[in-house]
Formats: structure tokens, sequence, C-alpha cells
């Protein structure tokens, strides 16, 4: 702010006016200035009122901006557990009610009529509990993972519940360096929902020339390093490069195209799992080059001279375009096909001429009984999954092998008591546990002390019976008991012996027979632990007025009422650790705002003397340059 004189000797007009008008303006200027922080509050209103601090008021401002986002991912994941922590307490209710009605319905008091209307009860419940696992807060589905769009848990034809979701639940940022979950995995909550597998044995199928180097496990089950090898055969030998090599094919192709100097031919062995090598004449030897592992890998490495080399195993993984016809070496699998059991649905499963493990497993999976069947993580073998809660699976034999084969059978001869009834085993006592009746009124007692396997059972039921009465099912799966003698089938029976639970751990207890034969029960059917299954399993024995089975369900949904307790805290610890964070990001944002405001907030004080000064500087300057533009020459002579 400047206030200059005017009246300036031997100056133009012009001159004087010129400055006496910049002057003003600056003055204005300044004022307009002055009054935009006063209107505004705010000392920098545009950057160029302050380029460096203008500069700090630019990334403090984008610092808040983050920072809300951060606040708002927190309201909202608070509002998403919130709504999880009330579907778990009404869940955690529902299991609690659950317990209650399966132990009021335990004694021997209580009446087949009372525990059906109690399994009307559990049946409602179950209901809810489908309801809960669909629980929505605002349009999604909060047990559903990423794909929160859909409801997780959807009624499937055989009368389970199929989860459809995925355990991939979502997550937020809710700070620089803090990202977590706001969902709860519906599998966490409601049990096993992803399935139970079934499978183990390992396939072995054999290699043929379009077998993938890459598909297979190699010699020492490292997979296979390519490489070279080097052959030796007398002063001759060869360098073979096989780091290019894709296949089978082409590692015997590379050999035999060094055959001229090294004499040695390359086949795939007779068993149809390993490499053969054989020398034209002489001995010849394989070792590395360079340190690799190349023709161990390939199961060949041969230091000392041989005229013959069977290699080892190169261990064949299993591949959608496995031939079925070359699993185990070659020798293939009964064709008979499966029968397939879960819950209210059934189907079977057979294959004809040249197929592919893709095409059978594709068959599998078109057969829409609530599994999935695939090649398992290691690629050894099949597994086949459950994937409805609730049901109960059972793959059995269609009257051949085929099951037995693949190792996708649930009960078998050699399977051990320990295994059925879920883990559950046989219960026996001391002496006989089940008594025979045959048609013609003769009975026997079986001991079954000292049985560790179905098969060791079917072996003590004919010894005692003198004959080949026991036998395994060649068609679905359980024990099967066959009378030879002449009566009504009414008088064939199989009872408990000395008040045993074996009879009917072993599923034959109490079983009507059919021209002299009784099939008894698959007792080892995979089912998925979790709160559907258990509820389903009560109301079940509810109405069929099974204590055991009503004892045993109440024990799973127990378990289920545990840990979704444990589930809900865990929501509760994340809820609270989320509010731990706002705060802290609350108390930031003041003592940011608090410097912003430092920088930008007008000090009232200093702007209104300012203006004020302002204001009468350019009266001040007004009035001047009227009077000293209004004298003349007049003036000065007067």
């Amino acid at each position: 702010m400047a206030i200059l004189p005017t009246n300036l000797a031997r100056v133009s007009n012009l001159l004087r006016t010129s400055v006496a008008t910049s002057s003003m303006t600056k003055t204005q200027r300044m004022l307009l200035e002055v009054q935009n922080q006063l209107t505004t509050g705010q000392r920098i209103n545009k950057p160029s009122d302050d380029p460096g601090d203008g500069a700090i008021i630019q990334q403090l401002q984008k610092t808040l901006e983050k920072r809300q986002g951060y606040l708002d991912n927190i309201s909202s994941a608070k509002n998403t557990l919130s709504s999880v922590d009330t579907s778990l307490e009404g869940l955690t209710d529902l299991l609690r009610q659950a317990t209650q009605i399966a132990s009021a319905n335990v004694g021997s008091d209580v009446t087949a009529d009372a525990r059906t209307s109690a399994a009307a009860l559990i049946d409602n419940l179950y209901n809810q509990s489908i309801s809960f696992g669909n629980t929505q807060f605002q349009g999604t589905y909060i047990y559903g993972g990423d794909r929160s769009d859909k409801q997780p848990f959807v009624t499937a034809s055989n009368g389970g519940v199929k989860f459809v979701g995925t355990n991939n639940v979502l997550q937020n940022t809710f700070d620089d360096n803090m990202v977590r979950p706001f969902m709860v995995s519906g599998d966490e909550v409601f049990g096993t929902a992803t399935g139970t597998k079934v499978g183990s044995n390992n396939l072995s199928p054999a290699i043929t020339t379009a077998t993938r180097l890459d598909a297979l496990g190699g010699a020492t089950a490292a997979g296979v390093y390519k490489g070279q090898i080097k052959i030796t055969n007398g002063a001759a030998n060869a360098t073979i490069d096989l780091s290019s090599a894709d296949s089978i094919g082409d590692v015997i192709t590379r050999i035999n195209a060094a055959t001229g100097t090294t004499d040695v031919t390359a086949a795939i062995a007779p068993d149809g799992m390993s490499l053969a090598l054989t020398a034209g004449s002489g001995a010849f030897s394989v070792t590395e080059v360079g340190g690799a592992s190349t023709a161990r890998d390939l199961g060949i490495r041969q230091n000392n001279p041989v005229a013959s080399l069977d290699g080892a195993d190169v261990k064949a993984k299993v591949t959608p375009l496995t031939l079925m016809s070359s699993i185990f070496g070659g020798g293939g699998v009964d064709a008979s096909g499966l029968a397939i059991t879960n819950g209210s649905s059934t189907a079977t499963v057979t294959y004809t001429g040249p197929i592919t493990v893709e095409a059978f497993l594709n068959q599998i999976n078109a057969a829409d009984v609530g599994v999935h069947a695939q090649i398992n993580a290691a690629g050894t073998g099949l597994e086949i999954v459950n994937l409805v809660a609730g049901t109960e699976l059972r793959i059995g034999e269609n009257g051949g092998n085929t099951a037995t084969q693949l190792g996708i059978r649930t009960m078998s001869p050699t399977q051990q008591l320990s295994e059925l009834n879920n883990g559950k085993g046989v219960r026996t006592v001391p002496g006989a546990d089940i008594t025979v009746t045959r048609r013609d009124g003769t009975e026997f007692s079986v001991d079954l002390d000292g049985a560790a396997t179905i098969g060791d059972v079917i072996t003590k039921i004919n010894t005692a019976a003198g004959s080949t009465m026991a036998s395994f099912a060649t068609t679905g799966n359980g024990i099967v008991m066959t009378d030879a003698s002449v009566g009504p089938d009414t008088s064939f029976k199989v009872a408990a012996a000395n008040f045993s639970s074996a009879g009917e751990d072993l599923g034959l207890n109490g079983l009507p027979a059919t021209a002299g034969v009784i099939t008894g029960k698959d007792v080892s059917p995979v089912s998925i632990a979790g709160v559907f299954t258990n509820l389903a399993k009560l109301r079940d024995a509810l109405r069929t007025n099974d204590q055991r089975g009503i004892t045993e369900a109440s024990q799973g949904i127990s378990e289920d009422l545990e840990r979704v307790i444990s589930v809900r805290g865990v929501t509760g610890a994340r809820v609270q650790e989320l509010e731990g964070r706002e705060d802290r990001i609350t108390d930031e944002n003041l003592a940011t705002q608090s410097l912003l405001s430092s920088l930008q907030d007008t000090d009232y004080t200093t702007a209104i003397t300012q203006f004020s000064t302002l204001q009468s500087s350019l009266q001040a300057s007004l009035r001047t340059t009227n009077t000293v533009a209004n004298l003349s020459l007049m003036d000065f002579l007067s």
C-alpha cells in the first residue's frame, strides 16, 4: 500500500493520471483480497494467493479425503458385521433350542408320537437355519463370499442344502497398511459346506509316446528336469539334449536318433510304466551332464555298463486326456460302473469303449446327484466331493469292481470297523454280539471280538455258520446274508446278543429277508459335517424314534453351537478393531484440520485492521488525486 504525491514538478498530466490510477488500483486489489478473506473466512482462496502454503493445503486436503474414504469403509464394514452378529445371535438361539429339544426327547419315557411332533419343530428350525444362511444386508448376501449377489445356500433336488457361494470373503482397506475382511465365510459358520471328499487309490496310468513330461511325477516323485544326458557305449558316446523335449515320444526319438553312435535303442517298457533301453551289442551307461537330474528323473540313470535297462517307474499322473484303459499300467478299469446315492437322488454311471478320464468325470457330474468328480490335487487319482449338506453320499458297485478299483467306494470289505458310522465305529461286548436265526428256525451266535475290518466280520459270521452265509454286496454297499435253509423269510433275521449294538452298527439288525437274502445297510456314508447335516439328522432320528441317532445329532449340534459362538466372538473382535481404527483416524483428522486451519483460515483481527487501513488509504488517494487533478496554471500564479 502506497500514497504517492501527484503534484510533481514538470510532469505531464498523463503521467500524473497514470501514477494515481496505478496506486489506487493496487490499493483496490489489496482491499478486494482482504474483503474475500473476510467473506470466505479463508486466507488462501486460490494457489496464487500463497504458492508455498497453497501446496501444503492441497496435500492436507488430499490426506483428509483419503482418510474420509477409510472412515466410510469402516462405517460400511461395521454395519455389515453388525448384521453378521445379529444373524449369528439368531443362529445361536436356534441351535440352543435344537439341543434342548434333543435332550427332552432322549429318555425312554418319551413316546414315538411325541418325537414325531418334536421332529416337526426341528424341521422348522432347519428351514430357519437356511434363512439365516441367506441373510442379506443392503442387497448383499453376507455369507456368499465374492458371490454375494446370489443366495449362498440353496435347497438341492435331493433334499439337502447346497453351498453355491465361495469362501473368498470380501475385504476392504481401512488404513494405509490395514486390509481386513468385512464378511464371514458361510463355510466357517455353517460347517464344511465346501464338501467332503472320497478317493484313495493311486491309478498309475501307463505312459504313451504322447505323455507329456510335465505330466510325470518322475522316478523320485520330484518331476522331470529337462536337461542333457550322456549315453556311452564302449569308446563311443553321445550327448542327447532333452531340454526342449515335451513328451515321452520326444525322449525316445532323440535317444534313437543317436543309435548310430551309441548303438542303443529306447522304447516304452513292457510294463507301460517306464522307459527301456537296449544295446545292439556290448554294454552302455547313462549319466548326467552338468550335474543335472534328467536321467535320474526319467528313471534311466545307469552308471555301471549294462546290455539292457528297464527303467524305474516315472509315475505318470492322471490327466483329463488319460484313457480309462491306460489306468493301472494299461490294465484298465472294470466298465461295470458306479451306483451313486446322495440323499434322495440316485444314479448309475457306466461307460463303454475307449473313454478319457475327463469324459468319465463329466458323466458323473452330469448325473445331477449333488456331487463333483475331479482329479485329485496330486494328479494320482480321482475323488468325488459331496456338495450337499444334510444328505449322505454312498458310492457302491454296479455289479462289478469299478468303484473299488478307482478307490471311490464309500464302504468295502477291507474297511476298518472304526471308520464306520461317520467314525463312531462298531460297539461290541464281551461274548456274542449277534444272533442269526435261519429260515428253518435254527440259530447261531457270533462273537465279533477281535474283528478289525468288515472282511473280518464276514469271516467270523461264516465260521460260526459253518458255511458261506455272509458276503459283501456286489451292487451298492453292505453286508449280505444268504440263507439256504428251507422255511419262511420271516424267520430269517439278525438280532442283538447280550444287548450288543454291533449288529445295529453293522447295518444288519432287524432287516427283513427276501427270498432268503438280507441286504445290510451302507453304514459308511460320506456327509458334510455342519449345521444343516446335524439338524437333518436330529429331525430324521426323531421321526424314526432312534434314541442313539438323537444323541449323536445333539452332540453334533453342540459342536456347531461352539463353532458359531467362536465365530461370533471373532466378529466382535473385528468390530472392536475397526472402532479403534476409526477413533485413531478421527484423532488424526482433528490434528490435520487444525494444521489446515492455521494455514488457510482468515485471522479476522489482522484482516479487519488491514481492511480499515486500506479503506482509509483509498479514500485519501481519491481526495488527493481529485484535488491535484483540478489544479491549473492560474492556481500557481495567484
